[in-house]
């Protein structure tokens, strides 16, 4: 990237502290230290340990890791070598690796791995995709029996077990859903902390399954013109120690909670700006993030606002006096912002990454760059807010993870040469260190998969051809 065009990228990612925002004010770093939020995700009674059970390490999906990850430039590589994309990684209690494996040819299927040799213990093949929705794809999680929970492409979740010498996978449980109406393509599913297990369709369902099979469920809809308009939903959601769980559809961000009846009720629902097209790189017209809860106050998401998106923090309980949204914040340049993953949270922080032009098909990206950009904002009670560094890293489509072991944020960059695990200082954005994973191939395209850092302290970054080791000689 020339010159210019860093400054130009620059100049415009300072513009809210300059001018400010409306709903938000620029603090100075005074006030930032002063304000600092002190907490760490809970730990969710029905998931296996936080960094280890789900895409976004734990319930509050913060992306955020306690353990540091590996340094250097020229760290050693192991590949696990498959042509299937591999959205979520999770550890059990003896570190290997649980993952879904998904096909160009919409085959799924669920895998078990050797953390340090990558060598497949066993796989077990679900049902085909018909079409390239991303249901039964990517999400799942890993309960705190190390049973893998997961969503299929036929209305069924199903409970995989893992048993045995040599270790297999065994069908623990099947519910069936197929009562839901068509179309109906299940994206994701989580246990809420009294242990009700929620689902969530893209054609903007949200439903719970009760201990005797019945399933509860709720159309996430709006009145438009006097007309009724289905929302729809791209992404996974968040729970919380209270009962509330957070989704976000392409014109909404809500808390939903189960009755003592088990019957779903909305407590409360907050439009955003949805924008006015789907941009490139992104599922549809709305945010492209999963809900991040931060403290016990407060819950994040972007939009899809035009000419630039926003990073925007809402008050998470029931009740709150004024304003239910805290904070609006601007990121990148304008005509060219989007992103597709969730945003890290730790302390009072906000990670961002742009993923703006990239493409619905990993192989259409050999010789593409998506537009630059990663960003730290710091939030405060009062709506205050310090952009604390940018970077003009380009980022195409990786769910990025925090270690605050090492202070280090993680992700996968592309350069002109090729594709590289960076590591970027959490403090003040510059580049810690790069290893190159390969070159300008599709199989090294992680295809909006997530980095897990493992109980061994390796990086792991799922792709189109795989799995790769990233670890300390």
């Amino acid at each position: 990237m020339k010159t210019h065009t860093k400054l130009f990228f620059k100049i415009l990612l300072l513009i809210p502290i300059l001018i400010g925002i409306a709903g938000c004010n620029s603090s100075s770093e005074n006030d930032s230290e002063e304000k600092l939020l002190n907490w760490e995700p809970r730990q969710h009674p029905y998931l296996a340990a936080n960094g280890r059970n789900n895409v976004h390490n734990d319930s509050y999906m913060t992306d955020s890791y306690t353990l540091s990850g590996p340094e250097g430039n020229n760290l050693k590589l192991t590949f696990f070598t498959t042509p299937r994309v591999f959205i979520t990684i999770a550890f059990d209690r003896q570190g290997r690796i649980i993952s879904l494996g998904t096909g160009g040819d919409s085959k799924r299927a669920a895998y078990l791995l050797d953390p340090d040799s990558m060598k497949m213990i066993d796989a077990y093949e679900l049902p085909a995709g018909t079409d390239l929705s991303a249901s039964g794809a990517g999400y799942f999680y890993l309960d705190n029996n190390d049973q893998m929970i997961v969503p299929t492409t036929n209305k069924h979740i199903y409970k995989l077990g893992i048993e045995g010498n040599p270790s297999k996978f065994v069908l623990k449980t099947d519910y069936d859903l197929t009562a839901l109406p068509d179309p109906c393509h299940i994206i994701s599913v989580l246990p809420d902390w009294k242990g009700n297990m929620w689902f969530l369709t893209e054609e903007g369902i949200a439903g719970i399954i009760t201990e005797d099979g019945t399933i509860n469920f709720i159309s996430l809809t709006h009145t438009q013109d006097g007309t009724i308009v289905q929302e729809k939903i791209g992404n996974s959601f968040a729970v919380d120690e209270t009962g509330a769980v957070f989704v976000v559809s392409d014109y909404a961000l809500y808390s939903l909670i189960a009755d003592s009846s088990k019957k779903i009720k909305i407590l409360w629902r907050e439009e955003y700006d949805r924008g006015t097209q789907q941009k490139q790189g992104q599922f549809t017209q709305g945010s492209g993030t999963t809900p991040t809860l931060i403290s016990d106050e407060y819950v994040t998401i972007t939009d899809n606002a035009e000419p630039r998106m926003n990073v925007l923090v809402y008050k998470r309980q029931q009740n709150v006096k004024g304003d239910r949204l805290l904070c609006k914040i601007p990121v990148f340049t304008e005509n060219a912002s989007a992103t597709e993953n969730s945003l890290i949270a730790f302390h009072n922080s906000i990670i961002v990454e742009n993923n703006y032009g990239y493409t619905k098909k990993a192989v259409d990206f050999v010789g593409k760059f998506t537009e630059p950009g990663m960003t730290r904002i710091d939030f405060h009670a009062n709506g205050d807010f310090d952009v604390k560094w940018e970077s003009d890293v380009i980022v195409p489509s990786l769910v990025s993870k925090v270690a605050m072991g090492n202070n280090t944020v993680y992700t996968y960059t592309k350069e002109t040469d090729g594709w590289y695990l960076t590591g970027l200082d959490l403090n003040t954005g510059s580049k810690k260190f790069q290893t190159k994973a390969g070159g300008d191939d599709v199989r090294y395209n992680n295809h909006y998969s997530g980095l897990a850092i493992g109980p061994n302290g390796s990086v792991y970054i799922g792709c189109a051809g795989g799995i790769i080791r990233f670890y300390e000689k």
